[in-house]
């Protein structure tokens, strides 16, 4: 008899640092896995980052899957059990699967999800890993300009908004089996012991609360630890599941760029005036013979050069612009991309 597989999910709020971790394990983990990510926007960047990590070597990158613009859990029967009937059947070596969900997934469902008997037969729930980010929970909060975001809530009342995303991060504390503080390298030893006190009283007593640098962490706590929080009882309560109310948008620019510091100084200052949550792509600059990957959470941002599969779009003369935004305010993507035109170099002739 076949045994079943085990299901690993990482979960975490937008920009937490979910795939920077899984970029880790599978570095260092000798596990062959097959990945499904889940994107809330149309553009898979997290998939091509994953496929491309330097040293990946124990992943079959065919068995990856991206499942993009939805929720797992709203698109169960179209997209996330065939998903899982493609690993299953197509790659007999794997050893587990590995989920990474969208920041804005609630858990809950895509447990359950998990229990259909289309699917319950052949694999099995492991370990529920929660990421936070450790240095916006310094101020309590899931992501570092929520603040800002709670301010714009309360002057347009859409009090349900703000309410929501509380309510996401909640969720995705309370099913999780592990929780690993990310960017704790810019984190003293009291401000980590600050936040993982706050943390301590979002989740069951017996819950592991470590921190990681640079999504390192002891793989120990991953394949060893049979800690296993009551999330069974999930699957037969009743929950709301109610997303909370953002929108997603895409740029997808030929002939525009900047170069890197170019870039990160022009961007901070073109944000200071806009409510966007996250925003995550590549920028394509003649004579680099890598794209700029861009990571951008609230007003923090973060790039450098990588190399993307072959199936990513690309720009023609090898300049131009591919950004995913998410965010509350339609408005704010539409001012980005017009302010984008008017910043970003427009090139002819690349050489």
């Amino acid at each position: 008899m076949k045994k079943r597989l085990p299901v690993i999910v990482v979960s975490g709020f937008l920009g937490s640092g979910k795939t920077t971790f899984i970029r880790y394990l599978l570095k260092k983990s000798k596990k062959k896995f097959g990945l499904i990510i889940n994107e809330f926007g149309d553009i898979g960047i997290d998939g091509s980052l994953l496929k491309n990590c330097d040293q990946c070597n124990e992943v079959d990158f065919e068995s990856v899957i991206e499942l993009n613009n939805g929720c797992l859990c709203c698109t169960v029967q179209d997209d996330f059990i065939p998903a899982i009937n493609t690993l299953l059947k197509s790659y007999s070596e794997i050893d587990a699967i590995l989920i990474e969900t969208s920041g804005l997934a609630l858990p809950i469902p895509l447990l359950k999800a998990l229990n259909w008997p289309e699917i319950r037969t052949s694999i099995y729930l492991k370990q529920v890993i929660g990421v936070v980010n450790g240095e916006s929970m310094i101020n309590n909060l899931p992501i570092n300009d929520l603040n800002e975001i709670d301010h714009q809530y309360e002057d347009t009342k859409i009090i349900e908004h703000k309410s929501s995303i509380n309510e996401l991060f909640k969720q995705q504390l309370e099913v999780s089996d592990l929780v690993i503080i990310s960017r704790s390298d810019i984190l003293s030893d009291s401000e980590f012991e600050s936040v993982k006190e706050k943390l301590i009283h979002k989740i069951k007593p017996e819950i592991p609360i470590i921190r990681s640098l640079n999504g390192s962490i002891e793989l120990g706590f991953v394949f060893d630890s049979e800690i296993k929080t009551n999330y069974e009882n999930y699957l037969s309560d009743e929950h709301e599941h109610n997303h909370p109310e953002l929108f997603s948008s895409t740029i997808k620019l030929n002939n525009y760029f900047l170069e890197k510091k170019e870039f990160e100084f022009v961007i901070k200052e073109i944000l200071q005036s806009l409510n966007i949550l996250r925003i995550k792509g590549r920028i394509w600059i003649p004579n680099k013979l890598l794209p700029l990957q861009v990571q951008i959470v609230g007003k923090k941002i973060n790039t450098w050069f990588e190399d993307v599969d072959e199936d990513c779009w690309r720009p023609s003369n090898n300049a131009g612009i591919e950004l995913i935004m998410i965010g509350s305010e339609k408005k704010s993507f539409f001012t980005l991309e017009r302010k984008i035109k008017e910043k970003f170099k427009i090139v002819s002739n690349p050489k």
